[in-house]
């Protein structure tokens, strides 16, 4: 008798999952808004930026990262200088399991000084240099896609990493 309700048992949840297939795949595809900071040394200036932006990603695998991104500057003589840029990258983007390949498109691309103090030639060496370099494309590591949140991680040529979260928004925003 013990055995018919272990088999019984068995073969109602074997029923239910049959009956309930497993839900839809989360997409990528979506409207993200972002906070994000980080830091690099630069010719001898060093480099501190915080970006706040949104990033659109779109079923045809291309997306667009819009930022407002605030440079403060460290000179060599330890003045600094402050920057708002703003940052307009037409980009494509595909997914391979937990590898998000992500590269900027040259045409549509624009970082444009807004406001700004001094070392404005340092400036442009900054959108100068994201310029030439957009196309590169990166491999992201996918650490989290849920129905609210994407983080993607990024470990650079010199072993530290970066982490970037971009929540959902969702359609009453």
């Amino acid at each position: 008798m013990k055995n018919i309700k272990v088999f019984a048992l068995l073969a109602a949840l074997l029923t239910l999952c049959a009956c309930n297939p497993t839900p839809k795949a989360l997409q990528m595809e979506g409207h993200y808004t972002y906070q994000h900071a980080f830091n690099y040394d630069m010719q001898g200036h060093h480099f501190d930026v915080s970006e706040s932006g949104t990033m659109d990603f779109y079923a045809d695998s291309t997306a667009l990262d819009s930022a407002r991104q605030v440079y403060t500057v460290t000179l060599p003589d330890s003045s600094t200088t402050t920057w708002v840029f703003n940052y307009i990258s037409p980009s494509r983007w595909h997914l391979e399991g937990d590898t998000l390949f992500f590269a900027g498109a040259k045409e549509g691309f624009r970082m444009e000084l807004i406001e700004g103090d001094g070392a404005t030639e340092l400036a442009q060496k900054v959108i100068d240099t994201y310029s030439n370099g957009i196309e590169y494309e990166y491999r992201f590591h996918l650490d989290t896609l849920t129905a609210d949140l994407l983080q993607w991680s990024f470990t650079y040529r010199d072993g530290h990493s970066d982490t970037w979260r971009f929540y959902r928004a969702t359609s009453a925003e």
